[in-house]
């Protein structure tokens, strides 16, 4: 027996010299196979008792024709000497070292961040208050709508009513542009109040022609040759024409109004629903009528 090899060694290696299997050997050694293979793995951890295996083992080693005594003795020896030291296992890899947090870095860009911020905030706001401004300059201005002024309102010229006939063949009330001869419609006011407050013309008229509505009334002014102004008066109010030369004057209503020219009450022009018609103011102009009184037309 070779001292170099171990037990099982040599019966692996004999048993390999004659071309047998461990299965081989088992079956004709009458061995147990998983003996068998213990014996030569030399692995003795889960082996029964040592009494019996060494009978199994002279069997054995008898089958494979080799020294059993030999072979006995040195398993004796094997099952008495103390077991190898096991080997140490690897040691494990040391943990990594935490990664050091470079917290001045960390610091840095915390207040960067904090800086910006409120800068990023300003420049959006200005930009969101630059466009709405640009949009609201380009956006059309609404036109003012301006109330009148309490105590005043305003007469557009209506249609003539029942009550105060216009002349055949006179106009429809129609809205015409603005002409120097511009009526004033004033709320009711004392009788006299509205005569003494316009009695001395402007700079820029010749003449002032104020007339007091008691009836309801239509009344056509033309001023110096331009175009007629027609309105239609309530009760108690009051319009005021101013011209350079002259009126000519129609009144649906003559018993409904009173003239005043230039501060001067004019008399009477007729009774209620009679109709006048182009009558001239002043009544020194040359084309007024011969006669002192204005015409009077009665109303059909």
């Amino acid at each position: 027996m070779d001292s170099s090899l171990s037990i099982g060694e040599t019966l692996r290696r004999r048993r390999e010299e004659r071309a047998l299997t461990p299965e081989q050997a088992a079956f004709q050694s009458k061995v147990p196979l998983r003996l068998v293979q213990m014996l030569e793995s030399d692995d003795y951890q889960l082996l029964p008792d040592p009494l019996y295996l060494v009978r199994l083992l002279h069997e054995y080693a008898t089958f494979l024709d080799l020294d059993a005594a030999a072979l006995g003795a040195e398993f004796q020896r094997a099952m008495h000497r103390p077991p190898r030291p096991a080997t140490p296992p690897a040691p494990a890899p040391a943990p990594r070292a935490a990664s050091t947090i470079p917290w001045k870095q960390v610091l840095w860009t915390v207040a960067a961040i904090l800086v910006a911020t409120p800068l990023v905030v300003i420049a959006l706001s200005l930009a969101s208050k630059r466009s709405a401004d640009q949009t609201v300059s380009t956006r059309p201005g609404e036109p003012k709508i301006e109330q009148p002024a309490s105590g005043s309102s305003s007469v557009e010229p209506p249609a003539p009513k029942t009550d105060g006939v216009a002349p055949d063949g006179s106009p429809p009330p129609t809205t015409l542009p603005e002409a120097t001869a511009t009526p004033v419609v004033a709320t009711p006011a004392p009788p006299g109040s509205a005569e003494h407050a316009t009695a001395a013309p402007s700079g820029a008229a010749g003449h002032i022609l104020i007339v007091r509505a008691q009836e309801p009334t239509w009344l056509s002014v033309r001023a110096d040759q331009k175009d007629p102004r027609e309105v239609l008066l309530q009760p108690d109010q009051v319009v005021r024409f101013e011209a350079q030369t002259g009126y000519r004057v129609t009144v649906g209503n003559a018993g409904g109004v009173t003239l005043s020219l230039d501060g001067t009450p004019l008399p009477p022009l007729g009774r209620s629903g009679e109709v006048v018609r182009d009558l001239v103011l002043p009544p020194g102009r040359r084309d007024s009528p011969a006669s002192g009184a204005p015409p009077a037309v009665p109303a059909r």
